[in-house]
């Protein structure tokens, strides 16, 4: 554990890293922490430091720039996130309750806004399947012959699909789906649900044939598309002209992002409700020169998908990671009203 004055040094210089990209010196942290001790005081710490791997010297004559164990300690035990202004979370919030239509539209705007505040690129995820079975089943009518199946797994998984219904969408009609085709798929697995499946199930309910049928196939459909995690990424490009970030962490960011699976892999890995990966704790080479922050967002209290900013080693932590944690929660606070319906 470092001492009072180390870390306050150490805090200052990660700081003065993060604003400017260039090393700091003794003379600069004395004035701008008004730590009461000699220069030689400060310089020595500061070689303590470099000595024991929280800072490292690029050039002789030149300050100390953070190690990436020093951004460690940083972010863990010097800072904390900060909450977005209130005229931001209300920003926020009206945009993502806006698009709260369906779980789709609500991820996609969540990693823009995301993207949009930070100026990095960022990410949000549907929930991971694994062993997923069918939780829940809602029917909402959205026309006079159109409905929209919500299907919400074990796993938090909320997807959605519209179909056509061969008759006039009441409320009648929408409380027989939702009675029957819950207790006929209530706990199956969605690697159960396929064609042969649904014929079977279409052809126990001979007196609905006419009304089922459209329900199956939506189902079927979306049972399918809910096995495979999905990404929505925003603000890919804002990496190539953001002044902080050097051409090889973009390119690296960039190259990474396009593997969707080994994108999904690393961010569901994580069980903490937020952290951030810096470097090397990513085990990507693409990676090694960035940070990753990450955030999972619950479904009814059952943790589920991720909300991640992608962006530079040095980038702000206490602002980056407030945004994603708020962003996170209102994410899954949107979702879980969408599973009451």
């Amino acid at each position: 554990m470092l001492t009072d004055r180390k870390q306050k040094i150490l805090k200052a210089i990660v700081e003065g890293y993060i604003q400017t990209g260039e090393p700091v010196g003794s003379k600069t942290l004395l004035s701008e922490t008004g730590i009461d001790v000699s220069p030689a005081t400060v310089r020595n710490d500061m070689a303590d430091l470099t000595t024991r791997g929280y800072l490292f010297q690029p050039h002789t004559s030149a300050g100390r720039a953070p190690s990436q164990k020093g951004m460690r300690y940083y972010v863990d035990n010097l800072m904390s996130p900060v909450t977005p202004p209130e005229r931001v979370r209300d920003y926020i919030d009206a945009k993502l309750s806006a698009a709260a239509d369906t779980p789709e539209q609500l991820l996609r705007e969540a990693a823009k806004l995301l993207s949009d505040y930070t100026g990095y690129a960022a990410v949000t995820t549907t929930p991971p399947s694994g062993d997923a079975r069918v939780h829940r089943l809602h029917f909402i009518g959205t026309g006079r012959h159109t409905v929209m199946v919500v299907l919400v797994t074990s796993s938090g998984m909320v997807r959605s699909k519209l179909f056509r219904s061969n008759f006039v969408v009441t409320n009648e009609v929408l409380e027989i789906l939702r009675e029957t085709l819950n207790k006929a798929l209530s706990g199956v697995p969605l690697s159960q649900i396929n064609k042969p499946f649904m014929q079977t199930v279409a052809a126990s309910f001979t007196e609905l044939f006419l009304v089922i049928p459209q329900a199956l196939t939506a189902i079927m459909e979306i049972a399918a598309s809910a096995q495979v995690v999905q990404l929505c990424l925003s603000g890919e490009t804002k990496l190539l002209f953001a002044p902080e970030v050097d051409p090889v962490t973009s390119r690296g960011i960039l190259g990474f992002l396009s593997d969707t699976e080994q994108v999904a892999k690393l961010l569901l890995s994580q069980k903490s409700s937020l952290c951030a990966y810096l470097g090397t704790e990513c085990r990507r080479a693409e990676l090694l020169t960035a940070a990753v922050i990450c955030a999972r967002y619950e479904i009814e209290g059952t943790t589920a998908g991720a909300v991640a900013l992608f962006g530079p080693g040095r980038m702000d932590f206490a602002d980056a990671m407030g945004a994603v944690n708020y962003i996170s929660q209102s994410v899954g606070d949107l979702l879980s009203e969408m599973v009451d319906l």
